[in-house]
């Protein structure tokens, strides 16, 4: 789950590593801490997995059972983000589990590549998904006008689509053009590393640049929609909270109403549990001599991994998504019909 995913095998000590100590101080400490941290390790990813694909799975089941969230190009992103996180915890968090418990690679070389690029493949977009959604509220908030009248058919099929198409643009030729074979004959183990210059341009691409111009588009976003309200944007405000019908708002309401704020706390969470992994990574690509001990690569990589399962609970914190799923718990297990109240009550957090 970093640049140099490696399964430790008893043979390691056995070979020459006069020509690449560095590399081979870094296998040899990586073997060592193997024995000591492989047990609670298994243990953190199988909860962390079971965690992941509940959460993810309820969120993407009532997404897609509820007409008004389906149909909208915001929420189909949020079914999308995840979508791509319950693939996280049952392709890449689930495989960790064997590769702390098992002693030896024994899935080949193809299933090997296959799981690093998509450790790297699935943050990547949803990343590019929370940036489609904040460039969507950017527009929303400076352009109003503009993209009420832009509005196309198959908005939310391009929505969906676009994150899966920069990423395979971006990460697929980065990591299957930049891959390094091993300097040392490794058998029974999955090892995967980049060439320099792709090493380097990882980080780079896949995390830095685009949070760079997110922290920009959320900037201007808030800039534009916290400024002074206009005198009938005031007055829909107020009819609003003061307990007008939802019907009124008819289709755009959930397009209206969609928690600006549930998305900055979403994209400042995914940031900050990523940013140590990705710094780490940018620092072994570019000093060959730096290497961090083994139990502060396993702490940041994981605390990434697991922005895949806490993440997705935040989603909770929009209107509509509480709303939807406390009508499926409602109408689809306690068989209890459960009538929409005509009032929006919203929170801080939609205000």
């Amino acid at each position: 789950m970093n640049n140099n995913s490696l399964y430790e095998h008893n043979s390691i000590y056995m070979y020459d590593y006069a020509a690449n100590s560095n590399w081979t101080s870094f296998i040899l400490e990586i073997g060592k801490a193997h024995e000591v941290h492989s047990q609670p390790i298994a243990v953190y990813a199988i909860i962390l997995t079971c965690l992941s694909t509940i959460v993810n799975s309820v969120l993407c089941y009532v997404t897609l059972v509820t007409r008004e969230l389906r149909r909208q190009p915001l929420y189909a992103c949020v079914f999308n983000f995840c979508f791509m996180n319950l693939l996280m915890g049952l392709f890449v968090t689930s495989l960790v589990v064997y590769h702390e418990m098992s002693p030896t690679w024994k899935l080949g070389l193809f299933v090997c590549r296959a799981w690093v690029i998509l450790d790297v493949f699935l943050p990547f977009t949803s990343f590019m998904t929370l940036m489609l959604m904040s460039i969507d509220r950017f527009f929303y908030a400076r352009f109003h006008s503009f993209y009420q009248s832009a509005k196309f058919r198959f908005q939310r099929e391009i929505y969906l689509l676009i994150p899966w198409i920069i990423g395979m643009v971006v990460v697929i030729p980065l990591w299957v053009g930049g891959f390094q074979q091993s300097p040392i004959e490794m058998t029974d183990m999955c090892v995967f590393g980049l060439v320099d210059e792709a090493s380097v341009a990882s980080p780079i691409l896949v995390f830095f640049l685009p949070a760079f111009f997110l922290i920009l588009v959320m900037i201007i976003t808030h800039f534009f929609s916290f400024r002074k309200i206009t005198r009938a944007s005031a007055r829909s405000i107020s009819s609003r909270s003061a307990g007008t019908p939802r019907d009124q708002y008819g289709y755009y309401a959930y397009e209206n109403n969609f928690s600006a704020v549930t998305l900055y706390l979403i994209n400042v969470t995914f940031l900050i549990m990523w940013s140590p992994y990705h710094m780490m990574s940018l620092l072994l690509a570019m000093c060959l001599h730096c290497m961090p001990p083994y139990s502060l690569i396993v702490g940041f990589t994981y605390m990434g991994t697991t922005a895949s399962s806490i993440i997705s609970f935040l989603w909770l914190t929009d209107y509509h998504v509480r709303y939807s799923l406390k009508h499926v718990i409602c109408d689809r297990f306690k068989k209890v019909k459960h009538t929409p109240s005509n009032n929006v009550s919203l929170t801080l957090l939609e205000a």
